[in-house]
């Protein structure tokens, strides 16, 4: 999951609320079903370990010694590991230097790494089987997401001042490249949130930006590719990003101020609109997922309504029932075993996936 760092608490707290009926036309051989969750807000649900103690912003999945986590951080400047079976907390939190708006792992040579990314301070590494930290950037960020870029493992950050993007090592912590536009792009801004995707081999970084843009970049040729999406803003505006290969194109999915989700042709750099619109949020879409679960190209998307929808980007057509929270949607992560992990204030739940 990203998501641009527009929100406060004061838009949370003012936030317009959706429909809460699971009833909506869905696919009727798919379900989701609760497995657990912090604070036991959720009918249904494990009570698991006690959750943050303040909003959570960002989430991850990681493997560790065979075992399933997810990695959450949030505002209150800690990140914690949970056994994804059970909500199980697994060791220490691991420290941070401010909220974290993004979390991301990767596996380096049999080790698990989690990245933290805070806004104003430092991007780091952690070792998640030993707690113990890897590698470190000075200089915050808004955005990471982890890929290899010729088989190396590297850590996409988008941050707010320059240079915007850049590719990091998580396990060296050297900078392996620094990224800058096309002068005839104009204005790059800001960096909110970044996505990588690799299709026919090629790893592509697509970036949502300050000014609701949305650009790709190649990052075997480090160069820039061109906007996507054009700049917009009021209720138009983009506020969260993620990628999806549909039918082997490469798409990039963006969560709007208004509720919308629109789906751009990242090679063709138009909209998708032949297909039915994925709608149905009131307020902003501040977090989008994607996996491929039993060979379907899945979407999640949840925000302000305190609803998430799952959606197939072959059909568009919704997957299982609207899924209802206590507090706002901040942040999500889904994996291809068909685990949605959703963080909603400052608690924690996770979703699986199953045929009825």
């Amino acid at each position: 999951m990203a998501s641009v760092p527009v929100m406060t608490d004061l838009v949370h707290e003012g936030g317009t609320r959706g429909e809460s009926a699971a009833t909506r036309a869905a696919d009727p051989e798919m379900a989701w079903r609760v497995e657990w969750a912090t604070g036991g807000v959720i009918a249904g649900s494990t009570k698991a370990a006690t959750g943050h103690a303040d909003w959570v912003r960002s989430a991850a999945t990681a493997m560790v010694d065979g075992r399933a986590v997810a990695v959450t951080g949030a505002d209150d400047e800690a990140v914690l590991v949970w056994d994804l079976a059970t909500g199980e907390r697994i060791g220490a939190s691991l420290p941070a230097r401010g909220s974290v708006w993004a979390v991301a792992t990767k596996m380096v040579d049999g080790r698990a790494l989690a990245v933290i990314a805070d806004p104003s301070a430092l991007v780091q590494s952690w070792d998640l089987a030993d707690g113990r930290p890897v590698a470190s950037f000075a200089g915050g960020a808004w955005a990471a997401a982890t890929g290899l870029l010729n088989g190396r493992p590297v850590v996409l950050i988008g941050r707010q001042c320059v240079p915007r993007l850049l590719l990091w090592d998580p396990a060296t912590g050297e900078n392996v490249c620094e990224f800058v536009s096309d002068p005839s792009a104009g204005r790059i801004g800001a960096v909110g949130a970044v996505a990588m995707a690799l299709v026919n081999g090629r790893p592509t970084a697509i970036t949502l930006h300050d000014d609701s843009t949305v650009h790709a970049w190649c990052l075997t040729e480090h160069q820039y590719r061109g906007r996507i999406a054009p700049s917009t803003g009021g209720a138009q505006q983009r506020v969260s990003l993620t990628t999806s290969v549909v039918g082997g194109r490469l798409v990039a999915i963006t969560g709007n101020w208004n509720g919308q989700v629109q789906v751009w042709d990242v090679a063709a750099r138009t909209e998708v609109t032949e297909r039915v619109p994925l709608t149905g949020h009131a307020g902003p879409v501040w977090a989008l997922a994607t996996a491929v679960v039993d060979g379907r190209p899945l979407v999640a998307a949840g925000g302000d309504d305190r609803t998430v929808r799952v959606w197939d980007m072959a059909t568009h057509r919704q997957v299982g029932s609207d899924l209802v929270f206590t507090s706002e949607v901040t942040a999500l992560t889904m994996t291809s075993e068909g685990r949605l992990v959703v963080g909603f204030g400052s608690d924690i739940a996770v979703w699986q996936h199953s045929l009825r």
